[in-house]
């Protein structure tokens, strides 16, 4: 599967085109972003959400760049200062809707239940994504 991340307008709200179902060979999705510093830490506060601390740091150890960053991530109140001034941002990304039409919540085959955990390399100009859905967590 081929997906495709370009951020329109803002670029905490990217839109995503995939080619998940036979119906929808492209998909243009509305996301959220939140991003890891000194307003939302490694740990996911929101329960609709699905995920535990367990998960996150789960999560966050599958990127390289946070591993050094392990031991004070795991602390509640652990601030992740002067972010944007590092190699790589840390960021969630909740995905919401379809555009245009915000209307359709459901699509056979897709889901907009999860997040996905977002590593952004400023110098290589790379983003790294993982996927979390706790119903699809084995």
């Amino acid at each position: 599967m081929e997906i495709d991340i370009r951020a329109y307008y803002n670029p905490l709200t990217p839109s995503l085109h995939t080619g998940l179902t036979e119906d929808h060979p492209t998909l243009t999705t509305y996301f959220e972003g939140e991003i890891i510093g000194t307003k939302h830490t490694f740990q996911t506060k929101h329960e609709s959400w699905g995920a535990t601390e367990k998960t996150d740091m789960q999560h966050w150890a599958r990127f390289p760049a946070w591993r050094p960053l392990a031991k004070q991530a795991k602390k509640a109140d652990f601030n992740y200062k002067n972010f944007a001034q590092r190699e790589n941002i840390f960021m969630r990304w909740k995905e919401y809707f379809l555009v245009p039409d915000h209307r359709v919540r459901t699509i056979s085959g897709a889901s907009f239940e999860g997040f996905y955990y977002i590593c952004f390399n400023q110098v290589a100009g790379t983003v790294s994504g993982i996927y979390f859905h706790a119903k699809s967590e084995k």
